[in-house]
């Protein structure tokens, strides 16, 4: 089975270099190496082109040119990939046996395959914990992936040929949680996922999340939500439960320096949640300071 290793990358000279040689170390040997770089340069090219020359296997590099961002990039991976699809981050790396444990899940019928996760600290080196898939994702998965992002890392996640033909693309409107949108999205077409709970993905863990990135991710997690609002799988509480929740930390996030942003989002969860106190108090607090503020 041709495995085409997909690896997004952006200011990564320093890690890519460790990815790859974890790529190498396959013991199953039947793979491509795909790298797009999105839009930085700073010796990512060079360490890929030296690949290149000394492997008999194929290896293929791109520059975007511009930062376009992850889904972007993802999508180009995509569309040179050839074979089955197995993603690694340029910062994170795999045991020998990833790909045939992979594989072997794909042969025998799945089309979503995710591994055990190992995560470590990127400066440190040291192991933090080690993570399973939930079984879950096998019985019930837009129930188990619309409940909580239980794939911590695209690194670990292995795709069919025919999931990505029915999938499509990743959706650019996300920045942040792109991966998890996309499993969601494959499991509403009933594909097949199965759990590997041998660890086999090491990821990195970088330095603690800014304001703003945190931020980000709140935003992102409610835009996840919205789309989703309508999803009937899922009952219509779980689904005003879970957009409400992520209404609230993103309101709670924003008080700081967007006050108004912060009382309309606090607003809308309350709306979807009378009933929610946690919600409610969040409103209030932010509705005082508005008044205040003005």
């Amino acid at each position: 089975m041709r495995i085409s290793v997909l690896i997004p990358a952006y200011h990564a000279a320093v890690t890519i270099g460790r990815a790859l040689a974890s790529v190498q170390a396959q013991t199953h040997r039947d793979w491509e190496v795909i790298v797009v770089e999105d839009g930085s340069h700073d010796g990512t090219e060079e360490i890929v082109q030296r690949l290149a020359r000394a492997e008999v296997r194929p290896v293929r590099y791109e520059n975007l040119g511009r930062n376009q961002g992850v889904s972007a990039t993802r999508n180009r991976l995509l569309a040179y990939s050839t074979g089955a699809v197995a993603f690694l981050d340029a910062d994170d790396c795999w045991t020998p046996e990833h790909l045939a444990a992979g594989a072997r899940h794909l042969e025998a019928g799945a089309d979503l395959v995710a591994t055990g996760v190992r995560t470590f600290d990127l400066v440190s080196q040291q192991t933090l914990q080690e993570v399973r898939p939930p079984t879950t994702l096998e019985t019930a998965p837009v129930t188990t992936l619309f409940n909580a992002s239980v794939i911590i890392t695209s690194s670990s996640v292995l795709l069919s040929r025919a999931l990505i033909g029915l999938t499509g693309e990743f959706d650019r409107n996300f920045s942040v949680g792109e991966d998890r949108d996309y499993w969601l999205r494959a499991a509403l077409f009933e594909n097949r996922f199965a759990v590997e709970p041998t660890v086999t993905c090491h990821y990195a863990k970088h330095a603690l999340s800014t304001m703003s990135q945190s931020q980000r991710v709140a935003s992102q997690t409610v835009r996840f939500y919205e789309k989703y609002f309508r999803l009937a799988a899922i009952p219509l509480a779980e689904r005003r439960r879970q957009l409400a929740h992520s209404l609230v930390t993103e309101g709670r996030l924003l008080r700081a320096a967007h006050i108004r942003a912060s009382v309309h989002q606090l607003w809308r969860a309350w709306r979807l949640e009378p009933c929610n106190l946690v919600a409610a108090a969040h409103l209030l607090l932010s509705s005082t300071q508005a008044a205040f503020r003005t």
